[in-house]
């Protein structure tokens, strides 16, 4: 095989797998990314796949070709030296003795390659469930939910994101760790036939994201009981999803206090940011809300390290209510609010210890909610 390909486009096939291949594996032939040299419909391609079995990647991207065929080879080396190379194009030749020359300018670099045969099949199946979804909201709902997905394995159906079809029109994300709740539901244009409720791996998760990115029109979603499938024009992408039930999150989700205060988005931000970088560091580091009469004051734990107090403007106007929360934890529930163009995040509570949730008023379809903690101070 001989091709020669811009260094933008193979360092971007690249980025899309390097999460995938693992950089150490029993089986060491996962470790390397299967490229092959093809012509379809008159357009050359370099196909890239990737595979470690639980995610798989597929890829077809421009390349001029010199003689086609294919070879496979450790895929972070490959990685790490296209990234490495001062050029704007990449000419990758290999031989029949599993040889593989790059050349990049005036930089020249030989490395052993395996028998691509070895590779394992990739092969992507039709699945049950099928529909289409605009690329950016999926990726919109990958970025106002992820945070609040759990990593304790303990907890295993909390280690991805839930996929609910509500209806043929509606679609609900949920993220949840057992302090913190995100949804996130999406309207859709066209009606779906599909029906379906499953956990996709959170470690899959930046890499659809990825895809997404690349991706300006529809992409398709396919998946079944234990796989789901993201298909692009030239990509696709599919992992195994969590065998599990996610928890009905509902009674919790409708438990919302009555008290709806705003506060200008940018001054709770700061505000938190400061307490956040005196407490950091500490995971269980607290915060008060006390919500008096048109002003809400901001204090942190009086710790060996120092204390941190705020006031900011709000439209409350009752008898005073003190509300704890973990400072990380609020810190990046507010930040979830970040490229929302709204000026205003809306604190909803009530006066005994209840679930408090963030909302805005242009992000209508996205909540998050943050369980509050007991504080003597």
């Amino acid at each position: 095989m001989k091709i020669i390909i811009e260094k933008s486009i193979l360092l971007e096939a690249l980025q899309l797998v390097v999460s995938i291949s693992p950089k150490a594996s029993t089986q060491s032939v996962i470790n390397n990314v299967f490229l092959e040299a093809l012509t379809i419909s008159g357009e050359n391609y370099l196909q890239v796949k990737a595979t470690n079995y639980d995610k798989t990647f597929l890829g077809y991207f421009p390349v001029e070709i010199v003689e086609p065929g294919q070879l496979c080879m450790n895929t972070y080396r490959l990685f790490n030296l296209t990234k490495e190379f001062r050029g704007t194009s990449v000419e990758i030749r290999s031989t029949p003795q599993n040889w593989v020359f790059l050349t990049c300018d005036h930089s020249q670099v030989k490395l052993p390659c395996i028998d691509s045969g070895l590779f394992p099949v990739v092969e992507f199946r039709e699945l049950t469930n099928q529909f289409q979804l605009p690329a950016q909201l999926f990726k919109n709902a990958i970025d106002r939910t992820i945070f609040c997905i759990g990593e304790n394995e303990s907890r295993k159906n909390l280690m991805g994101l839930n996929l609910q079809i509500l209806s043929s029109t509606q679609i609900r994300w949920l993220g949840a760790d057992g302090f913190r709740i995100a949804q996130f539901i999406t309207n859709l244009e066209n009606k779906i036939e599909s029906a379906g409720n499953i956990i996709i791996p959170k470690n899959a998760l930046l890499d659809i994201k990825k895809i997404l990115t690349l991706s300006e029109e529809d992409i398709t979603i396919c998946f079944n009981e234990n796989e789901i499938q993201v298909l692009s024009e030239r990509i696709k992408f599919k992992t195994r999803l969590i065998e599990a039930d996610f928890p009905n999150l509902d009674t919790l989700l409708t438990s919302i206090g009555k008290i709806k205060v705003s506060i200008a988005k940018d001054e709770i931000i700061n505000a938190i940011r400061i307490i956040h970088t005196l407490t950091e560091g500490e995971p269980n580091s607290f915060v008060k809300f006390t919500f008096q009469d048109g002003k809400l004051l901001i204090s942190s734990q009086k710790l060996d390290f120092g204390e941190g107090n705020d006031e900011i403007y709000c439209d409350y106007d009752d008898e005073e209510v003190n509300i704890g929360l973990n400072v990380r934890l609020l810190l990046e529930a507010l930040q979830s609010f970040e490229s929302s163009p709204d000026d205003m995040i809306y604190f909803n509570f009530s006066k005994t210890v209840t679930p408090v949730s963030l909302t805005c008023e242009e992000w209508e379809n996205f909540l998050t909610i943050l369980m509050p903690v007991q504080i003597e101070w």
